[in-house]
């Protein structure tokens, strides 16, 4: 048994070893029968684990070899909210989500206690332990059966339209626009946080981002990355949700969001909300409006034929079915790829070159906090540089003289 104080600051120590985190159990006779019977009393109607492929695993908060006992926080929680991550069994990702799981503990979830779900296609002992031995994060996997299975009607044409995306990728970014939210692993909680194993804090995280949305006025989502997908995976995209707009007597560009996104003569600059990270009220990703939409995407095979991604889907769902102010951007410490924030108040990050991984200086430590931003004009800086007086007053007089020279290259 692990015995945990609270120590100073009110954070959590970090366990040496949690054995049942990694626990997971062949499917015998009987066991899936006792183990998916609804709990009674329980509003999700969900039992106590799963089975999926042969094997069994824990549904939050449950643990052991037949998920007899709870695990419940160790600091007092006000949100039912999880944070979630999705590995393949590489070493690449495995060494990422080691170093992400390690930062979100030391910069955030130490004081909260927030359960870690990891989906997964199949992990072997050693890296379940490894992943669990990283932090000090409870955490649960799940596993995803079928997961990389592409109906038989896109298999040909999609194997030669986007050869240079793997099937599991593909598998993936279709997962996270829809059927994610559906997960059972999921279905314990009102609130979820989405990173990518190679997304990190660089920063404390000053305040809490799920009690933000929940104490908020009626905020269902928050974005703290916004960024351009590329054209070439966007390809019939927008064909496809102005046909759905017009089947469903909805307005393309009803919304602030919308309006930014779209032109006048439906020009999209392929703005998106980057999904490395997001913050999420779930039962509106749940809901029919939003799985509807899903569904009438994903029946076009877009996701497989074009590698179509949860980014842009996310990004026009969000647009179209809910209100300007019912989300936000959150500029907070976060860091991915290219991508790095210190926080609202902090100075910019600082790039390590030997470890190509973002850092803030001193003077960010204590200012790590999250700033609230309208989503829509995110989007709107997104757009191309047209010399507008908003896109001058924002743009650093460094860049403006660099666009204005490479416009206007002079003459030798």
């Amino acid at each position: 048994d692990l015995e945990v104080l609270v120590g100073p600051q009110g954070r959590l120590p970090t366990p040496k070893k949690v054995p049942a985190a990694a626990l997971n159990f062949p499917e015998n006779p009987t066991v899936r029968y006792f183990l998916e019977k609804p709990i009674e009393g329980d509003p999700t109607k969900l039992g106590r684990g799963i089975c999926r492929g042969g094997i069994c695993e824990c549904l939050y908060p449950y643990r052991g070899e037949l998920c007899q006992t709870e695990d419940t926080p160790r600091v007092e929680q006000k949100v039912k909210a999880a944070i979630h991550y999705i590995t393949a069994e590489t070493e690449h990702d495995l060494r990422d989500l080691e170093r992400s799981l390690t930062t979100l503990w030391t910069c955030y979830n130490s004081r909260y206690d927030y359960p870690v779900i990891i989906f997964h296609e199949g992990l072997s002992d050693k890296s379940r332990l490894r992943l669990v031995e990283a932090s000090g994060n409870r955490i649960w996997f799940a596993f995803l059966d079928n997961f990389v299975q592409m109906p038989p009607q896109w298999k040909k044409a999609a194997d030669e339209s986007a050869k240079g995306f793997a099937i599991g990728y593909r598998a993936m970014i279709r997962w996270r626009s829809g059927p994610c939210f559906r997960e059972p692993a999921l279905g314990r909680f009102d609130y979820a946080m989405t990173l990518d194993t190679d997304s990190y804090f660089p920063n404390e995280v000053a305040q809490d981002p799920f009690s933000m949305l929940a104490e908020s006025d009626g905020w269902v989502a928050a974005f703290p990355h916004l960024g351009r997908e590329s054209a070439s995976v966007v390809v019939n995209f927008m064909h496809y949700y102005l046909l759905y707009c017009r089947l469903h007597g909805l307005n393309p560009r009803r919304t602030d969001m919308q309006q930014q996104l779209t032109e006048k003569n439906y020009k999209w600059y392929q703005q998106c909300l980057m999904l490395d990270i997001e913050i999420l009220r779930l039962d509106f990703f749940r809901g029919p409006k939003y799985q509807d939409f899903f569904n009438f995407m994903d029946s076009t095979g877009g996701f497989w034929l074009h590698r179509w991604g949860n980014n842009p889907f996310r990004t026009f769902a969000v647009a179209l079915l809910l209100e300007d102010q019912q989300v936000r951007s959150f500029n907070m410490p976060y860091a991915h790829q290219d991508f790095c924030s210190c926080g609202a108040a902090a100075p910019p990050c600082e790039l390590e070159k030997g470890a190509k991984t973002y850092v803030c200086p001193e003077a960010a430590a204590s200012k790590g906090t999250i700033g609230v931003e309208n989503l829509a004009e995110g989007l709107l800086d997104l757009q191309p540089f047209r010399g507008t007086q908003r896109q001058i007053e924002r743009m650093q007089r460094e860049s403006l003289e660099t666009f204005v020279a490479e416009q206007y290259p002079v003459e030798e």
